[in-house]
């Protein structure tokens, strides 16, 4: 699409929005817009396919092969889309199918997060939060782990230094997002570890991270997985930092891994206190007062050393002051709090399906603040 044309559409669509159409007539005609707009670029047919696969594994047995049922769910979803900017796994995430329009505009969503991330990060240093290999070289520091990055062969003699530490090891993607890609490596399942450095390295650009030991408090929870806490801050052109939101990550049923799109539990946490006050919730919105598998009671749980976390997060939103809103996680080691990554464009559903409210607001309002800013460093 021509980039005129482009800003023509997006132009028209939050006019179309400010009306507020909610009527069942406006929708009707909305969605019959949209419908057309669709095939004229040719997309309507591969959306609705990926849209209709999520609608299904989200319906009874009986309702899943009812195509007219299904044919409506998926014309409210359009409607959504237009609206919102959410796809068909939020449509059911956040539960839309009960909320009212000004509840559903309460929502920070795949379509319309991204706006702000743009407008609070400047792009050029992106890298540092992008490339898990540029983040070892800025925050080197703030790791409490051997972590070694790998770019080419010639960083062969220190992997066998790195190797000859640790037997296992987490291997991540330089671009890894979301856990892709990451794999656990030992040793002696390889002939040679020249044979091992050659797969890694094949690979591309990466880093090798020793394991991460997590103190016996944490460990209680749910010992097969690192259980992370992720800390959403945004930095002041002052220097303050404002916590937005903060969550405990917990994994469930013996997976390695705490993500709630990986089949783990999550948890909001106090900013001020660090005390867990949401009982635990799956990806599926099933609600969980005790950890399934281990029995420990989450809401009430308190995270330790709180205070020295809230400062390391204010530490290191300075590090990089041109990336002003960020996603710090983080996991509590037996050496104390150790910094895993970072993430400048963090994910908002752990934050929204816990306490199922959202979370729009927040960024409104540091959007304020930062366009106030702007205002006065430019008097």
């Amino acid at each position: 699409m021509p980039r005129f044309l482009r800003k023509a559409a997006i132009a028209l669509r939050r006019f179309i929005v400010s009306l507020e159409p909610t009527s069942k007539m406006s929708k009707r005609i909305l969605v019959a817009a949209y419908t057309f707009v669709l095939v004229l670029f040719g997309r309507y047919q591969k959306r609705k396919r990926s849209a209709v696969r999520v609608i299904k594994n989200n319906l009874p047995p009986e309702d899943a092969e009812n195509q007219k049922k299904i044919n409506q769910i998926y014309n409210e979803i359009l409607y959504c889309r237009f609206m919102y900017q959410i796809n068909a796994k939020e449509y059911f995430t956040y539960q839309f199918e009960k909320l009212s329009h000004t509840g559903r505009k309460l929502y920070l969503t795949r379509g319309n997060k991204y706006r702000f991330y743009r407008k609070f990060n400047n792009p050029n240093y992106l890298d540092y939060f992008n490339m898990k290999t540029e983040t070892y070289r800025k925050f080197s520091q703030y790791y409490k782990r051997d972590v070694l990055p790998i770019y080419s062969e010639e960083d062969y003699p220190a992997f066998l230094v790195f190797v000859g530490k640790h037997k296992s090891f987490i291997y991540k993607p330089s671009d890894d997002y979301g856990g892709h890609g990451v794999k656990i490596y030992r040793v002696e399942e390889y002939e040679s570890l020249e044979d091992l450095f050659k797969i890694l390295v094949f690979k591309g650009y990466c880093v090798l991270e020793e394991l991460i030991r997590q103190s016996d408090e944490i460990a209680r929870i749910h010992p097969q997985s690192v259980n992370t806490t992720r800390v959403v801050a945004f930095r002041r052109d002052d220097g303050e930092v404002m916590i937005q939101w903060a969550f405990f990550r917990m994994g469930m049923g013996g997976s390695h891994t705490d993500n709630m799109s990986g089949g783990g539990l999550g948890s909001m946490v106090d900013p001020e206190t660090g005390i867990l006050y949401e009982e635990g919730r799956d990806y599926l919105g099933k609600v969980h007062l005790f950890h399934p598998d281990t029995n420990v009671k989450i809401i009430g749980l308190q995270l330790p050393e709180w205070d020295q976390l809230r400062m390391l997060v204010k530490e290191l939103s300075n590090v990089v002051p041109q990336v002003r809103l960020v996603g710090w996680d983080f996991a509590y080691s037996e050496k104390g709090w150790d910094f895993v990554e970072a993430n400048s464009r963090p994910q908002c559903l752990t934050a929204q399906i816990t306490t199922i409210n959202g979370r729009l607001h927040q960024y409104l309002e540091i959007e304020e603040i930062f366009d106030q800013e702007g205002i006065e460093y430019a008097g």
